[in-house]
This record gives structure tokens, sequence and C-alpha cells, in this order.
């Protein structure tokens, strides 16, 4: 089975707050799984979403010679 995370541990490795993981829950935001009452989520796609929604800078700093 894959590494399932709890949300309290999500909230940990992300540093975000439990409500404001919920609300991402809440409008689909973040993959996650339901199972009966209780959230899990894959540590492989939490990966790939935070990795998803990284951006690279519009002026990167250039070095001077």
């Amino acid at each position: 089975m894959k590494n399932l995370l709890s949300i309290q541990e999500v909230s940990k490795i992300l540093g975000l707050k439990i409500p404001t993981i919920y609300k991402f829950i809440c409008l689909r935001k973040i993959p996650f799984i339901k199972l009966g009452r209780r959230v899990f989520f894959d540590s492989d796609k939490l990966d790939k979403w935070v990795k998803s929604n990284s951006y690279e800078p519009i002026y990167p700093n250039k070095t001077k010679k």
C-alpha cells in the first residue's frame, strides 16, 4: 500500500494550519483520499501537487561580472 499521510502530518510537512488544509479539501485544491469519514493524502501525489504549484521568478537574479 502507498504511504498515506494524515491531515496532521500534512500540516507539519507543508507548514499550513489544519483549517487551511480542510479549506483546500472543500475547494478540491489539494489531492486527497477519503475513507469513510477520515481524510488521507498520498505522499507521491502531494509531492507532485507541491511541485506543480511552484513558480520561477520573473526576473532572475543576474550576477555582476
